[in-house]
């Protein structure tokens, strides 16, 4: 399953916020004009508008995940075990057998607990982001204000006031969601998870050239004693 979150998480890419450093994000913030980002608020607030998350977390992401399932279990084994390291000849080696007819013998119920935990946990995770929208709709803002200069904003806005815009500003953030579109991302599944070897493999020649992580028996004793007050554990334990 482990392979299964990766591809999962693989298509929330387009819709997934990329992170930067803590002082990177400050130092945009800081630069965002004022006049600018009076402008850009009312866009966000039409683009993002109260109850969005908890819709796309919910009923949309739970048809949404359902059918990804249904794709991903009928896929062979081998493919999810090359993604997790096996040599490619010694999974080939295993056949066409696929996670739905493994799964069928150990655990019959599988389909049904995977069903559970879509329809309990996404409604809870849209419940949560719900509650951050407001911070999401000013960031949102910011990035406005920091990529449009005045005429642009007012354009845009402009285009928003129209019923075309409003419509599009509405739906903007739910397209991540549509069944045309997901429909398309499903059927790059087979080939992405037969791209995932060689795409890990792309950074093991320089991960090689690194040093290895050290143990904890190659700290000094002020590493030691260190790693023990961060993480508030007897030394001796550790060891």
């Amino acid at each position: 399953m482990r392979a299964a979150i990766l591809s999962l998480l693989l298509l929330a890419a387009p819709v997934a916020a990329q992170a930067q450093p803590v002082g990177a994000q400050a130092e945009a913030t800081a630069s965002v004009d004022p006049t600018l980002l009076a402008k850009a608020q009312p866009i966000a607030a039409i683009i993002l508008p109260n109850g969005t998350m908890e819709r796309m977390m919910g009923p949309m992401m739970q048809k949404m995940i359902g059918p990804m399932m249904d794709g991903m279990t009928k896929m062979p084994i081998r493919e999810f075990l090359k993604v997790g390291g096996m040599d490619p000849e010694q999974a080939d080696s295993l056949g066409e057998a696929t996670i739905e007819q493994m799964m069928a013998i150990i655990d019959p119920n599988f389909r049904k607990r995977m069903d559970v935990i879509v329809n309990t946990m996404m409604p809870a995770m849209g419940r949560f982001m719900g509650r951050y929208e407001p911070d999401m709709r000013e960031g949102m803002a910011e990035a406005f204000a920091h990529r449009y200069d005045a005429a642009e904003l007012d354009q845009i806005a402009a285009f928003l006031k129209t019923p075309t815009g409003g419509k599009f500003g509405a739906g903007f953030m739910e397209l991540a969601t549509d069944p045309h579109y997901i429909g398309r991302m499903q059927k790059i599944m087979p080939d992405m998870m037969r791209a995932m070897p060689d795409i890990l493999k792309s950074s093991e020649a320089e991960l090689a050239k690194l040093p290895k992580p050290r143990t904890y028996n190659d700290l000094s004793k002020a590493e030691r004693d260190r790693l023990t007050a961060l993480l508030g554990a007897d030394a001796k334990k550790a060891n």
